[in-house]
């Protein structure tokens, strides 16, 4: 078999493999350089891109990375439209004063901590009953405590949580077992650096009860601080003070998330008083009008006045309908900011009616949609972008599909000493027609020269590449070199092609009276040897592919082959499968050459028929040699 007479080998790794995991990284890149793309002619970020990128295939009924490519071929177009989104992630309010709260706190309970505790629950043992101080607790519908005055040189240092209610919660959600007995800074540091504590203490001193209304209270302990909103009420008891208190988590909550929902999604918010003629809009709803906040909003009638001039119309419709009709209206229409940029706002509004039958009041709701209608334009021309591409790329297909007709005959030429089957199916997917090549010529020395190839790539770039490596293989075996020396000058034509191109290539040269066949492999697949009901892949010198390495010197193989040997030659497309392991592939058209037929055309059916290979993903050449 080969060189030393020929010895079986298994193939190894093969350049299939290296081809596939190509291709896969050339579909990563693709990808990855079309959502860069797509995000920088939208104007959004490049994962909201990739989203917009699987719709437009859908829409386009393509596969991803064929939409990908047609994306990046039209990448040079540049922005077509393009929208900031303008805005970035907030940052976490009060984190500073928090930092300062929690510093201050640590101070407090440093000081309070050193104070002696031993006399608290004496004072807690001899204190008095005080029916005004449970009244205040029983009838308190919010948190309330009782507290004690505990004093050192006649001062009041700190109160002691004599009783609460049942309901009562500090804001670390602490209540009637966790405070009771203890004290007030201890507990809540809060209370002395936002002054509740000497208002307590006033409280106490001069027996009028004291009030705030809803302030901003930060309190903090073992590290961790807590805001919120509260009222306080403090009254005097014979025996201390209570204080009843309500967090207004809830409100503040509800703030929160309106205030988010207005940031988040551009929504403003407003009320028109059609009697007072005021209005109360949100700090958003003035945004969406171009208005800042001190800026008086604009009444129902004045509306038009802040509108584009071609959307007047439709704006003047919109009051109409609510004043005549008394019906909730929605529509669109756009105001000029200061900069002259439009801004896109889509508008709900409803009147409400009084007794009368007649307005009182009207809702408003906007939300700017500036971003969206830019996006939605920016996608529309680029569909019409990638239509025409696509339209360009069907007709490249066509002309490869003519050029592969062309340039490759109907059967191979029968060669001496060899009866020859060939079967050269391109892909069904015109997208995916490949450069898959053979050739054929009866030398005038006697002997018989094939070669099987695959030009590098898909559709026209590589029929062209095809058509060029294959013509240029039949015009240099007029030299009567042998193959290494052959695909060694292909190699050089291949590698100044314009554009570049590779491909891989199995190039013989047989010997009909003494059997000897003298090859060269190319990166590609290695020829399938039978004979005797042995089938094995021949030992191959893993030469470099076509075009990848100019000035290399080939080897030529020289493997004597035996009168009914039978040599099977092809292209990846009859082995590779997304979802299979290509030596896997390799090993079972090994086992099904096995048991074929040595008739030459019905081995080929028979492979043809039991290997299930794909034929939308490539192209597939299969060639049957037997020796005579």
């Amino acid at each position: 078999m080969a060189d030393a007479e020929g010895a079986w080998a298994q193939p190894g790794a093969h350049v299939a493999d290296l081809e596939d995991l190509r291709d896969a990284a050339h579909d990563r890149a693709v990808l990855a350089e079309a959502r860069v793309v797509l995000a920088r002619r939208l104007g959004v970020a490049p994962g909201e891109a990739l989203q917009h990128l699987i719709w437009l295939a859908r829409d386009l009924d393509m596969e991803l990375v064929e939409a990908a490519s047609l994306l990046v071929k039209g990448g040079s177009a540049g922005s077509v439209g393009a929208v900031a989104a303008g805005r970035r992630a907030p940052r976490a309010e009060g984190t500073t004063e928090r930092q300062t709260v929690l510093s201050e706190a640590e101070d407090v309970l440093r000081r309070v901590t050193a104070e002696d505790t031993a006399g608290d629950e004496e004072i807690l043992a001899g204190l008095p009953d005080d029916p005004v101080a449970r009244a205040v607790l029983d009838g308190a519908l919010d948190s309330s405590a009782h507290l004690v005055p505990v004093r050192h040189d006649g001062e009041v240092a700190d109160f002691l949580f004599a009783d609460l209610n049942e309901v009562a919660r500090d804001i670390f959600g602490r209540g009637r077992e966790e405070l009771t007995g203890r004290r007030l800074l201890r507990t809540d540091p809060g209370a002395v650096l936002s002054g509740l504590f000497d208002a307590y203490v006033e409280v106490l001193e001069t027996g009028r009860g004291s009030e705030r209304p809803s302030f901003q209270y930060t309190t903090a302990q073992r590290g961790l601080s807590r805001s919120s909103r509260m009222s306080v009420r403090c009254v005097p008891v014979p025996t201390g003070v209570c204080v009843t208190w309500r967090y207004h988590y809830r409100e503040d909550r509800i703030a929160r998330r309106l205030e988010r929902v207005e940031r988040l999604a551009l929504i403003g918010f407003g009320e028109w008083d059609l009697a007072t003629g005021e209005a109360d809009w949100t700090p958003q709803m003035l945004a969406n009008y171009g208005l800042g906040p001190d800026e008086v909003p604009p009444m129902p009638h004045d509306l038009p006045k802040v509108v584009a001039d071609d959307d007047l119309p439709l704006v003047e419709e919109a009051v109409q309908t609510m004043f005549s009709r008394r019906e909730p209206v929605e529509a669109e229409h756009r105001v000029i900011g200061h900069d002259g940029a439009a801004r896109h706002l889509w508008v709900f509004a409803e009147p409400v009616l009084g007794e009368s039958g007649l307005p009182v009041s009207i809702n408003i709701v906007s939300q700017d949609i500036t971003r969206r209608r830019g996006v939605e334009r920016a996608l529309a021309e680029t569909r019409r972008q990638m239509l025409k591409q696509q339209e360009q790329a069907a007709q490249e297909r066509r002309v490869a599909v003519t050029l592969r007709q062309a340039i490759l005959p109907d059967e191979a030429e029968q060669l001496p000493g060899l009866r020859t089957a060939l079967r050269s199916l391109a892909a069904e997917s015109t997208a995916r027609i490949g450069g898959d090549w053979f050739a054929t010529r009866a030398l005038p020395d006697g002997h018989a020269m094939f070669a099987i190839g695959d030009a590098a790539g898909h559709g026209l770039p590589a029929a062209a590449s095809m058509a060029r490596t294959r013509n240029g293989l039949l015009g240099l075996t007029t030299t009567g070199e042998r193959p290494g020396k052959l695909v060694g000058w292909l190699n050089d034509l291949v590698s100044s092609m314009d554009p570049p191109a590779t491909g891989t290539a199995v190039v013989g040269r047989f010997d009909p009276p003494g059997r000897v066949l003298e090859w060269t492999c190319a990166g590609h697949l290695p020829p399938i040897l039978i004979r005797e009901g042995r089938a094995e892949p021949l030992e191959v010198v893993r030469d470099p592919m076509l075009g990848a390495l100019p000035g290399w010197e080939y080897m030529t193989i020289t493997t004597v082959l035996d009168r009914g040997d039978m040599l099977f030659l092809y292209t990846d497309g009859l082995v590779e499968r997304r979802d299979a392991d290509l030596d896997e592939r390799i090993d079972r058209l090994t086992s099904i050459l096995r048991d074929c037929s040595m008739e030459p055309e019905r081995m080929l059916s028979d492979v043809l028929a039991r290997m299930e290979h794909d034929r939308a993903a490539d192209d597939t050449t299969l060639f049957a040699l037997y020796v005579e």
